[in-house]
């Protein structure tokens, strides 16, 4: 479910982080459900243990997730479209835009790439 592109200026963390959080929304993941270990998803992406543990703990700081000694890392039952997520998302979304504008682009191309990303994300 989970894919990373190892070319994105993203750090590999982040899209962890970003694609749980879509999953979440879009009603993969409900509350209290369990993801995976960290070590499982780390071996899944072949990616360092380090990197998904980073991923997981910047989920839990923002109360997306909660940790149960022993048993895992689950879907906080409290997290909805967080806001303190929410803030964070326009504040990315209003810095592209910014440079979006300011490298040429006009509102109508602005708000097709935004008709073509929310056309992707209902296939998806």
């Amino acid at each position: 479910m989970i894919s990373i592109d190892m070319h994105s200026r993203v750090p590999v963390y982040e899209q962890i982080e970003e694609q749980i959080i879509w999953l979440v929304n879009s009603g993969v993941y409900k509350p209290d459900d369990k993801l995976p270990s960290i070590r499982a998803l780390a071996s899944e992406l072949k990616l360092n243990v380090n990197t998904v543990k980073r991923a997981f703990q910047e989920l839990e700081a923002k109360g997306i997730v909660y940790s149960a000694q022993g048993r895992g890392v689950f879907i906080s039952p409290f997290y909805n479209a967080n806001e303190t997520v929410r803030q964070e998302a326009m504040q990315d979304l209003k810095v592209a835009l910014h440079s979006a504008v300011s490298k040429g682009l006009t509102k109508s191309e602005i708000n097709s790439a935004v008709d073509e990303i929310f056309d992707l994300k209902q296939v998806n």
